[in-house]
């Protein structure tokens, strides 16, 4: 449940787009990254110690260390060849296919017409995402049904959160091919998203510590082996992604303007509506575990 929190492999793309594009000075964003991500672990482990109740509070588990031996060169190779194969096939089968799905879907509407230039929003890939795009607005101030669309292909795997932005936005008519650099700076990518700096800091914490691709949530299910503990995870993870990336540009937001961003109300009634849920269950569960242990007594 909370591994997840550390941002794995999949989601450097995200970070180094997001980073290279409208923070291209700052070396403070990873790092914000990764040390956010370990206080969301510690903080989220202390919320499921009391979500549990006391009967897990002991645990008893113990592991044998391994015997420790000097690092081995060939077997480093071997890793990093058999992982690097791992990657270009993922690059060549889920992701190619997800994001040239998204292109047909930005080509074509209903009636599977083209769409003309400048009426994207009629296509199918808007359409399917739209609704979703109302949930970003306290996280990047609009209703930006392409960054929802990449959020939602980003539960495919992470990495389709840079292809699908990279294709509904065009970014690649700002990438310098030959010298593998950003042509006019982070200005000219801010007006084609039409987000500022804070929201697109917002956009990236939202997507880096929201339920991670199906093949961790498989993996995930395979270890609890319940489908109650799954969901909750999923759900603890979506209050904790949207929690931080409206934390992150509501403030943001109040700090560079002197007032908070769109969608400030509504935002804050869905925390305090999550707040509310976890407050019950933990009550519940501690009510449990003190019948439970009168009873034993």
């Amino acid at each position: 449940m909370l591994a997840t929190f550390m941002p794995c492999g999949a989601k450097l793309p995200v970070i180094a787009l997001f980073a290279g594009a409208f923070f291209p000075e700052s070396k403070w964003v990873s790092f914000i990254c990764y040390m956010l991500g370990i206080v969301l672990v510690l903080l989220g482990a202390l919320l499921i110690k009391a979500i549990t109740g006391m009967k897990y509070r002991k645990s008893f588990f113990i592991i044998e260390l391994p015997e420790y031996k000097a690092p081995s060169l060939g077997f480093a190779v071997k890793s990093m060849l058999e992982r690097g194969k791992a990657y270009i096939v993922k690059a060549g089968t889920i992701i190619l296919v997800c994001n040239t799905v998204v292109q047909i879907m930005q080509t074509f509407n209903w009636s599977f017409q083209a769409v003309e230039e400048g009426a994207e929003n009629t296509s199918i890939l808007a359409s399917v995402a739209g609704p979703f795009s109302y949930i970003l607005i306290p996280i990047v101030g609009i209703a930006s049904w392409q960054l929802a669309a990449a959020a939602v292909t980003g539960f495919i795997a992470k990495e389709n959160v840079v292809g699908t932005i990279a294709t509904v936005y065009a970014l690649t008519n700002f990438i310098d091919t030959e010298e593998l650099a950003l042509v006019g700076g982070a200005n000219e990518v801010m007006i084609a998203m039409n987000i500022t700096k804070v929201a697109a800091l917002a956009y990236l914490m939202f997507n880096l510590y929201t339920p991670p691709c199906f093949a961790a949530l498989g993996a995930m299910n395979s270890e609890m082996k319940s489908a109650k503990w799954l969901w909750g995870a999923i759900g603890l993870q979506l209050a904790t992604g949207f929690t931080v990336g409206y934390i992150v540009y509501q403030f943001g937001t109040l700090f560079t303007t002197g007032g908070f961003g769109a969608g400030f109300v509504p935002g804050l009634i869905a925390i305090a509506v999550f707040a509310a849920i976890i407050v019950c269950i933990i009550r519940a569960n501690r009510k449990k575990m003190v019948a439970e242990y009168e009873l034993t007594a």
